[in-house]
């Protein structure tokens, strides 16, 4: 995985009037005080996003600012459309849920029962751990950018599921790991097409959208389909911006495409369920499987869960291209919030967290621990190089009473035991014995310690490596060659990569490859390495040429 906002209108009141509260459970806010938020973020001639609040089923606050068509001048409403990409994601749960109520499934099925194309898998799988992202199969989204197809590259769905579908092995036995991706729910959306015997987008959308007359809502598994009143998706580029289309069409884990007005619906339902049940709601949420070593983050069915300075929160980000939403529930206090978003950003984040600052200022707790000075010597415990993803090291140095990440000058602000604010807007670095997490947002990763010292080839050496190579599994060719005494992995739509040494017959390389383990035969010739990369791992390409 390698990743601002505006004036709403205020609904025609007057400045003095004040947003609901009850039992003052949460603080009286101005809606000025909201606007002035969302001013903060955003331009009005720029892109945007649209914001809803909901309290006790109720409306608070709903407002657009920015806008979804720049060549059009046409400004975000509360009907625009916007991907809300991976908070898709638990509308596909609710509907495995509806569906094991129904008695097509169960949780624990194996989905090699439904799936008999995955029957060559060598351990069992269960459809509960296609929802919880503990299935261990490859990530699709970084299988395709390995085989050179981008986010802009059109991809339907049934092409989408047919390249999962030729997986030959796993990254980790099922239920032994987590890691966050779609092809877990890219996978219920083709059980659930296999046992209701009707393509999912109609399903969703007889089962849920409908009911919840959500009627500008529907999954789009089409990259040419025609979608009304479509937000179109940027990102900034020096001063001006650049259209950043998403164009990969994948179902169940992504690409539903709706409105302000239709999130607070599915919102007002999360609150008080009319369609699904409220235990089937709460499984949403209900913890499943930890993140976080210390426990702090959990996933359920679909959405995160945590304590926010005293406050548990559900939760659930998502990100296509340049679209951005963001949901977030209080669950004690009936309370949420919808961001919609149409710029490459982490302003619907920033919104997000400024509000509920704003309503919850007197209910929560502030942050206990305090700023620790380190000798350098207990910083150099920390320090060292950590392998954050297959080709991608991050090294840290101490020096004196400060730790730094290379590269950067400014030093890493300690904000607890073995803990520090990282540079990324809602990120930091927490240490643990030869392994680090990096939080983002909703995302953690777990980094081993590695030694790392890279050896230096000569172009002699090099020249064993060069040839082409092939992975049977997705019919992908790379071709390896020297440039300027470099090793190079050339393809036909990712162009040329670097391969750097990273020990004897081992080199990295950028996303969206990895490391790249050569193999020899019996004369000690190349004939062929295994590639581990972002979320997938163990693909053989065998030297044809």
């Amino acid at each position: 995985m390698n990743h601002k906002v505006f004036i709403v209108f205020s609904l025609l009141i007057s400045l003095s009037t004040f947003s609901l509260a009850q039992n003052n459970a949460v603080e009286r806010v101005p809606y000025t005080r909201i606007d002035s938020i969302f001013q903060s973020y955003c331009n009005p001639d720029e892109p945007g996003m649209a914001i809803g609040i909901v309290k006790d089923g109720e409306v608070i606050y709903k407002g657009s600012r920015g806008m979804a068509d720049l060549s059009n001048k046409l400004s975000i409403t509360d009907t625009t459309a916007f991907n809300i990409a991976s908070v898709s994601k638990q509308f596909t749960a609710l509907l495995v849920l509806m569906a094991v109520q129904e008695g097509k499934i169960k949780l624990d099925d194996d989905i090699r029962q439904y799936l008999p194309e995955l029957k060559h898998l060598p351990n069992k799988i269960t459809i509960k751990q296609l929802a919880n992202h503990s299935h261990g199969l490859p990530n699709y989204s970084d299988l395709m950018a390995m085989i050179g197809f981008g986010l802009s590259s059109p991809m339907g769905n049934d092409q989408a599921v047919e390249t999962l579908l030729h997986v030959k092995q796993v990254n980790f036995k099922a239920g032994t790991q987590y890691q966050y991706g779609n092809s877990g729910f890219m996978l219920l959306a083709e059980i659930l097409k296999r046992v209701y015997k009707r393509p999912f987008p109609v399903l969703i959308k007889e089962k849920i959208f409908k009911p919840l007359n959500m009627n500008d809502t529907g999954v789009i598994d089409n990259p040419n389909a025609i979608i009304n009143n479509i937000a179109t998706a940027y990102t900034k580029n020096g001063n001006s911006y650049i259209e950043f289309p998403n164009r990969q069409m994948e179902s169940g884990s992504s690409n539903v495409h709706t409105s302000l007005n239709d999130m607070i619906k599915w919102v007002k339902n999360f609150q008080n369920p009319t369609v699904g049940s409220e235990n089937q709601i709460n499984r949403l949420s209900k913890k499943t499987i930890s993140i976080t070593k210390t426990g702090d983050l959990n996933y359920g069915l679909g959405l995160y869960t945590e304590t926010y300075k005293g406050q548990k929160i559900v939760f659930h980000g998502g990100g296509a291209a340049g679209y951005r939403a963001y949901i977030l529930h209080v669950p004690e206090h009936n309370f949420s919030i919808i961001t919609l978003g149409n710029q490459q950003s982490f302003d619907c984040l920033h919104v997000i967290y400024d509000i509920l600052e704003l309503y919850f200022e007197k209910n929560f707790e502030q942050p206990t621990s305090k700023k620790i000075s380190y000798t350098e010597k207990a910083l150099k415990t920390y320090a060292g190089t950590y392998r954050f993803q297959p080709g991608q090291y991050w090294t840290f140095k101490a020096k004196g009473k400060n730790l730094y990440f290379e590269g950067v000058e400014q030093p890493l602000s300690s904000v607890g035991k073995g803990k520090f604010e990282f540079f990324l807007p809602f990120s930091f670095i927490t240490f643990h014995p030869n392994a680090l997490e990096f939080r983002i947002s909703d995302m953690n990763y777990h980094c081993e310690k590695i030694d790392f010292n890279v050896p230096v080839f000569s172009k002699e050496e090099l020249e064993v490596y060069v040839g082409v190579f092939k992975n049977e599994e997705f019919n992908v060719f790379y071709e390896l060659l020297i440039i300027e005494d470099h090793l190079v992995a050339k393809h036909l739509t990712n162009g040329e990569i670097i391969l750097t040494p990273l020990s004897k017959n081992s080199f990295y390389a950028q996303y969206p490859l990895g490391e790249l383990d050569f193999q020899l035969n019996s004369e000690g010739k190349v004939n062929g390495f295994v590639l581990n990369g972002q979320n997938f791992s163990n693909l053989k390409f065998m030297k044809v040429n």
